[in-house]
């Protein structure tokens, strides 16, 4: 499996890539939306070369970085073949046919639809197979990005009574004490490395800082990179209780979505509703943002962080979806749109997009750059695949969910609701029900401890599923 590398995120700023990741704006008001509208240009531009390697910075100007969200060292691994051009991909007339809803469908109400989920966090070896298998097949034309898990390094910060330590500083040094990128724990205390796509190497040292605690630094051996596993920092400290959520939708608003767009707000509405009421103490934040596609009548359109979700889930129900005249859509525009937001600094951050289509192929690169952003401030990518989704769309959104320490979720048939959904490429997973999922996942992000459904809200099981990991047989993997 091939890879090519290029320089990380702050040199993606400076090339014109992801301008603007940090804002100064004063944030709109509650329910004011901010539009992007669609553009009249339908070239196929060629990507700008890579820039070159970012200046060394002093270790004074590091707090800038950080607050920027600018990210320097590391590099990009992706396919390396490129005889699939643009030129190949078959482009549908406007407008684009919106499916008209199925007369049997019932209307829509909390609790109807049903998911599946997939954690590669915990399948690495599996999710090695799944890249080898793609890459080689019918994703081989695509220049695709990827983080192999191999060799993969936990980094766990703990408290002075062994508990996860979360959101904590983590920095990384060259040999000569040059600050490369950085990363945040999530509420499990634990951030990850990955050897050969960030580019480590022998005599690197990583800092964890924790408010309140003396900084501490371990060095990474020869050996570490070649046999990963974990390295632990024990901090003086009690860990404090994760307080905040700010919770981001990102919803393909497309045509293609026409068939589950208006359940998913019911349900996306109904979620916030028991996320509140089962978390009375923890301060929630909403926001969304819908997309479409350049041509369109808006490519984006946002409504900023709120905590009233009485106006929140009032603007969200408004929404409808329509345009998008071919396949992939303006899905790299949304990712960055969200690293704009207000995000707070000592919040659980989730990015839940939900979309059936990738972006367009030369559009990919940039999508993976907001997701770079993502990790580097602690923003936990949680997709939602809906009907329809492609193999590109699983890919890219299963490589963003692991990345960023997300989970990749996707609809199913079970509902018997909107288009038939095709079938996830993983070894084992559960069918609930969406809503119950969603909710599971968020209260595991926020507390760090895995939250399992309960049995008898499991409507159907594939594989040989255990908490979350696939039992395998060594004829799977390799």
């Amino acid at each position: 499996m091939g890879a090519r590398t290029k320089p990380w995120i702050a040199a993606l700023a400076a090339a014109g890539i992801i301008a603007g990741c940090a804002t100064t704006e004063t944030p709109a008001e509650v329910g004011d939306e901010v539009i992007v509208t669609g553009s009249s240009e339908t070239t196929d531009s060629v990507p700008p070369p890579p820039p070159p390697p970012s200046p060394v910075m002093s270790e004074g100007d590091m707090d800038e970085v950080i607050a920027s969200g600018s990210v320097l060292g590391g590099t990009i691994a992706t396919s390396a073949r490129k005889d699939r051009s643009m030129s190949d991909v078959v482009i549908a007339p406007r407008p684009y046919p919106i499916p008209e809803p199925r007369p049997d469908q019932p209307e829509p109400q909390a609790g109807m639809l049903t998911a599946g989920d997939y954690d590669d966090v915990l399948n690495p070896a599996l999710y090695k197979t799944y890249l080898d298998k793609s890459l080689q097949g019918d994703l081989s034309g695509k220049d695709l990005p990827y983080v192999d898990a191999d060799q993969r390094i936990a980094i766990k910060v703990v408290d002075r009574l062994g508990k996860p330590m979360p959101l904590a500083k983590i920095s990384l040094q060259s040999a000569d004490g040059s600050p490369m990128f950085p990363l945040r724990t999530g509420a499990d205390g634990t951030a990850y490395l990955y050897p050969n796509y960030d580019a480590l190497s022998d005599g690197m040292t990583v800092s964890v800082t924790v408010d309140g605690a003396q900084t501490l630094r371990q060095t990474l051996s020869a050996q570490r990179l070649k046999d990963g596993g974990e390295l632990t920092f024990d901090m003086s400290k009690d860990a404090a209780q994760i307080q905040q959520l700010d919770l981001l939708l990102t919803l393909d608003a497309t045509g293609s979505m026409s068939d589950e767009m208006r359940y998913l707000q019911v349900e996306l509405v109904t979620i916030l509703d028991r996320l509140k009421s089962g978390n009375p103490n923890l301060d929630i934040r909403a926001g969304f943002i819908v997309y479409r596609d350049n041509g369109d009548d808006y490519v984006v359109k946002q409504v900023p962080f709120t905590d009233d979700l009485t106006a929140f889930k009032a603007r969200l129900s408004e929404q409808s979806s329509q345009g998008g005249g071919d396949f992939p859509e303006a899905m790299q525009d949304a990712m960055k749109a969200g690293l704009d937001f207000e995000w707070r600094k000592d919040a659980i951050k989730v990015n839940m997009l939900v979309a059936d289509a990738p972006p367009h192929d030369k559009d990919i690169s940039a999508t993976w750059d907001s997701a770079l952003i993502s990790r580097s401030r602690g923003i936990h990518i949680l997709p939602l695949a809906a009907s329809g989704v492609d193999d590109t769309a699983e890919f890219l959104m299963r490589s963003m969910a692991q990345l960023t320490g997300g989970r990749y979720m996707f609809l199913t048939d079970d509902s018997g609701i909107g288009n038939p959904h095709a079938e996830p490429t993983v070894d084992c997973y559960v069918v609930t029900r969406l809503d119950g999922l969603v909710l599971r996942v968020l209260k595991s992000l926020v507390t760090g401890v895995r939250v399992e459904p309960e049995g008898d809200n499991v409507i159907r099981t594939v594989g040989n599923y255990r908490a979350g990991a696939c039992k395998i047989d060594d004829a799977q993997v390799g």
